[in-house]
């Protein structure tokens, strides 16, 4: 992939994702005015925002991919629909992306080990709403992904690595200022959704892949098991006993990696040497 485009695609990703902060910022201004203008306390105002943060984000997420979509629309005499777009790049999921999903979910709650919080069960809006908002959260970041890919790169044109670092630090940069960092989830976070840029393959087109690891492991972690960067621990029936430390997430990666790029090469290898 050549400079131009390279910076093309981080350009407008960028730029997607500024707009999304923006709009952040705008939404909770706009809730916390109506809340102050009924003469409710600031504790009221921070518990209605931290209550509603993931509807806050992915509306604003919804808000910026529509503007971009309406941005491009206007540069382009043809342009691939939603549908299109889902039609072309979700397909059955490779069994080796199945196996990195239950592989880093075992060995995280193997690692880390849980609690079970009995007074949260009751929570059930919330575990939904986290599960759902992890799912949109990250999933949109393909759709975003896709059109870029479509219309300013080469067609299937690998996913390199410059392109997987650099998504990867304007979406952590755009996540830490959008996202309160109460959790300390910042590492986590970078190895969700850089995992997710591996699965999803070349030209970041395997959305299946994608789709299982969230389904399989993010939305989970998040809802179920206290791994949420806006509610944490506060509704999830599981706690996590300990937090694993970037050390144990970059053994994780670097396995679910190999095993991703190479499953197939050393199957062959081993099935020729055994011949």
């Amino acid at each position: 992939m050549g400079r131009a485009s390279l910076f093309q695609n981080f350009r407008y990703y960028g730029a997607y994702q500024l707009l999304a902060v923006v709009l952040v910022i705008l939404m909770s201004s706009i809730g916390a005015f109506f809340h102050f203008l009924l003469d409710h306390e600031i504790s009221i105002v921070e518990a209605w925002l931290h209550n509603n943060h993931w509807e806050i984000l992915i509306g604003a997420k919804v808000l910026s991919l529509f503007f971009l979509n309406r941005w491009f629309k206007m540069r382009l005499y043809q342009m691939k629909s939603l549908r299109v777009l889902i039609r072309e790049l979700v397909r059955w999921p490779e069994p080796k992306a199945l196996v990195v999903a239950v592989f880093s979910l075992v060995s995280y709650l193997s690692l880390a080990g849980t609690s079970f919080v009995g007074q949260n069960l009751g929570y059930w809006y919330y575990h939904l709403t986290a599960f759902l908002g992890l799912c949109f959260y990250f999933g949109i970041e393909f759709v975003v992904i896709a059109y870029l890919q479509d219309f300013l790169t080469a067609e299937d044109s690998p996913s390199g690595p410059e392109l997987i670092v650099g998504y990867t630090a304007i979406f952590t940069g755009a996540f830490r200022l959008s996202v309160p960092n109460y959790y300390d989830l910042i590492p986590y976070i970078v190895f969700c959704f850089s995992t997710l840029l591996v699965l999803s393959g070349r030209g970041f087109r395997s959305w299946s892949n994608v789709v299982c690891f969230l389904v399989l492991f993010v939305a989970p972690m998040g809802a179920f098991f206290g791994l949420d960067p806006v509610w944490g621990e506060d509704f999830s029936p599981f706690a996590l006993r300990t937090r694993l430390a970037l050390p144990f997430l970059s053994a994780i990666w670097v396995v679910s990696f190999f095993y991703y790029k190479y499953r197939d090469r050393l199957i062959f290898g081993a099935r020729k040497f055994v011949r």
